[in-house]
């Protein structure tokens, strides 16, 4: 009698845990430069979930190792749920371009997509192109001298770069930063001539200080129904769409995990939260575990068949 007494404290002890937590301080990790869209959604985020959860609830930037850093140090924490992730395009790359990879992918579990878009080509106003098309015929003329810059190696707009730069059979010299704020900023001073970044960025263009050439999605935005398609400028091929999601250790017991992406779900689908994502321009989601997983599925697929034949590696 005293062992199955027991016994069924010890199994009940993992769920009376999950019961009481959090009990002290939750993070949510980024690996990318504070001011990027990344940061600023965790940020939009972390105030809800410790009202939610009852504890104060922080963002860490980690950037560097083209997310490698902040990704490896979620994948090591102490599966009890107080360590989430908030990452983007990165975490599908990452596997497929580096060779010294310092986690394993399956040790992280999607918990819920909060975003998807497409990134809009900016470029210095200087160039001499006001289309995709002039632009093309500048870096033709000019070979090796269209100077790209990307929130990391790896990172979205490092690969839309790349897949543009493929399909339009000109050269591009890449300068990846820790965050597309910083790259941004470069761009603004002429440092760097073009740049793929979120329609949030128009903002620089209707001052100027940028040009918007076109999106690479299937249709225009409709928050930025002035910049084309790049099918619309004869490159049908160049259509990549980012995305922003939260994850957790896969080793943090699952009745935890479900409970975690349940409130950011909640959180996500708040018109609040989904006005702010569309008001970057891009569209606002709440996904289930099993869907977030079934799209980072499709976009391996996908961006494999890109980094192979563009021999990219880090």
């Amino acid at each position: 009698m005293q062992r199955r007494t027991l016994l069924a404290t010890l199994l009940a002890t993992p769920a009376l845990a999950q019961q009481g937590w959090p009990t002290r301080s939750v993070e949510i990790l980024v690996p990318y430069a504070a001011g990027g869209p990344t940061d600023r959604y965790g940020r939009e985020f972390a105030p809800r979930l410790a009202e939610r959860w009852g504890q104060n609830v922080v963002v860490s930037n980690k950037p560097g190792g083209a997310t490698a850093i902040g990704t490896a140090a979620a994948a090591h924490a102490a599966p009890d749920g107080y360590t989430l992730l908030l990452a983007s395009f990165g975490i599908v790359t990452n596997p497929i371009m580096l060779r010294n990879l310092p986690y394993e992918p399956e040790s992280l579990a999607p918990l819920c997509r909060i975003a998807l878009g497409g990134g809009i080509l900016y470029i210095h106003p200087g160039l001499p192109a006001t289309n995709v098309r002039e632009l093309v015929a500048w870096a033709k003329a000019h070979p090796g001298q269209l100077k790209f810059g990307s929130s990391g190696m790896g990172s979205s707009p490092h690969i839309s770069a790349e897949l543009f730069a493929g399909q339009a059979g000109i050269e591009m010299v890449h300068t990846p930063y820790r965050g597309t704020a910083p790259a941004m900023t470069d761009l603004i001073a002429g440092h760097i001539n073009a740049l793929f970044d979120t329609p949030a960025s128009m903002r620089f263009a209707r001052e100027g200080k940028v040009r918007g050439l076109a999106i690479t999605q299937p249709q225009r935005n409709a928050t930025v129904p002035e910049i084309p398609t790049f099918a619309e400028e004869g490159l049908p091929a160049v259509v990549a769409r980012t995305f922003y999601g939260f994850f957790a250790p896969a080793a943090v017991p699952a009745e935890l995990r479900t409970r975690i992406a349940n409130d950011l779900r909640a959180i996500a689908a708040t018109p609040v939260v989904q006005g702010l994502i569309r008001d970057d321009g891009l569209e606002a989601l709440a996904d289930t575990p099993e869907q977030f997983a079934a799209f980072l599925s499709q976009q391996d697929t996908f961006w494999r068949r890109v980094i192979r034949d563009r021999r990219i590696a880090l």
